[in-house]
């Protein structure tokens, strides 16, 4: 976003509205597709819905690499913001599914390593390109997105759901699935021991007739659908989106000089985020979901109140209306402790807050609850999108408290999250439905 040759573009004209418009647009279009999404991954299943996601970013990627002005770009951020939302809720549903509860947890992180070696890429991408004086500067960061293909291309292979299969009455295919994902035949009591518990929670659920949004609401789904929604849309408050979008300016106000070292910063902060995330998929499923959350709240918060207080005691503003600290050792602190933000994140909230929804739900309901969870992210991504130039422009430190304090009360609630580690997504269900 702040390549010159992409500036004199599409945002010589009204930058900072259009520059908040071109993020807050992609997240809009994430944000319907996340929650519409609750319908079409129990329609077409969580593997169709995972392909549909992909061919729309890929189609968004392209219209992004060939835009040539600011209405024919704007509609590849839009296309490319309903395949985020589909994927953004395919994928942990999917892996939620297949996976035994003893890998459960580092199957769904895996989702959000990838994400960071992705964001790595793009990141040095932009670096290197950041030399470049003409278009290509900024139309080669968008045309590396089109190695969504890949996905396109693996993910046709992969089986669908058994609970899908199930949920649509397609049973020897679900028992052919199990079989396939426990490595043994048809035959095996374990296998056909889990498809008959899965045939008849399934029946159970069926009997309650169809399906809403409504239903996630009534009942012991209320307490599954606000556990979810606490966590899902926590992730968002715990100001990682500002960050994570406004990363280089921010380093630009902490006392990093020049464009390209900003930018070579903030991809030395996500390889530390992409190394964290690595180790976080070795130890999510031996560590406790709540205590993930409490302590990752914890030091993100405090962190946050530290730069909100450096901020507040040595900003200055220069005539040009840059904004810089006046202490070298606050400095320091601030880029340090924006390191530690980004890490903490990676480790909890960051992958935890995709695995939580979609264990605590029941099968009937899950498409439903993670589609709000995950969806409405999105929209808090939005207002953050927004809002965030607004209150690095006119107050500063202003931002970093609101996140801190958000924080702190994230940290309180996560006291009280039932347990779901090393549970089957049935044995979930019965903490909520005791027989």
């Amino acid at each position: 976003m702040i390549l010159q040759p992409f500036i004199d573009r599409f945002l010589s004209v009204d930058g900072t509205y259009r520059e908040s418009l071109i993020t807050a647009m992609m997240l809009l279009t994430a944000t319907i597709a996340g929650v519409s999404s609750g319908y079409i991954c129990d329609s077409i299943g969580r593997k169709n819905t995972i392909l549909l996601g992909t061919v729309l970013f890929a189609i968004g990627a392209l219209f992004e690499t060939i835009g040539h002005n600011f209405g024919l770009f704007l509609t590849g951020r839009l296309i490319v913001g309903f395949g985020e939302g589909f994927l953004c809720n395919g994928i942990p549903l999917y892996h939620s599914e297949i996976a035994p509860p003893d890998i459960r947890g580092r199957l769904i992180t895996l989702y959000s390593t990838m994400s960071a070696f992705g964001t790595i890429i793009g990141y040095f991408v932009n670096f290197g390109t950041s030399y470049l004086t003409n278009d290509w500067s900024w139309r080669t960061c968008f045309l590396i997105q089109l190695f969504a293909c890949i996905l396109l291309l693996g993910a046709y292979w992969l089986p669908y759901s058994p609970r899908w299969l199930i949920d649509k009455g397609r049973r020897e295919e679900a028992l052919e699935v199990l079989a396939k994902l426990h490595e043994s035949s048809v035959d095996d009591p374990e296998v056909r021991n889990e498809f008959l518990c899965l045939c008849d929670e399934i029946e159970q659920e069926h009997a309650f007739g169809a399906r809403s949004f409504i239903e996630c609401f009534r009942g012991t789904n209320l307490k599954r659908t606000l556990f979810a929604l606490f966590i899902g849309w926590g992730a968002a408050f715990t100001g990682t989106y500002s960050i994570n979008y406004y990363a280089p300016q921010i380093f630009l106000q902490a006392g990093v000089g020049g464009v390209s070292l900003s930018l070579a910063t903030t991809g030395a902060s996500n390889i530390l985020t992409l190394i964290v995330s690595v180790i976080t998929l070795g130890i999510v499923d031996r560590l406790t979901r709540r205590g993930i959350f409490g302590s990752g709240a914890a030091i993100c918060g405090v962190s946050m109140y530290i730069v909100a207080a450096l901020f507040q005691a040595y900003c200055y503003t220069d005539a040009e209306g840059n904004v810089g600290l006046t202490n070298a050792g606050a400095r320091g602190v601030c880029i340090a402790l924006i390191f530690v933000f980004q890490a903490t994140y990676a480790y909890s909230w960051g992958p935890v807050a995709f695995i939580y929804p979609a264990e605590i739900a029941n099968t009937r309901t899950r498409a439903k609850v993670c589609a709000l969870a995950f969806g409405v992210n999105w929209a808090v991504g939005i207002f953050f999108t927004f809002v965030t130039p607004i209150l690095m422009d006119r107050t500063i430190y202003g931002g970093y408290y609101f996140f801190a304090a958000c924080c702190t009360v994230l940290f309180i609630g996560s006291m009280f999250l039932p347990e779901t580690k090393g549970k089957t997504l049935e044995e979930i269900d019965r903490m909520f439905n005791p027989e």
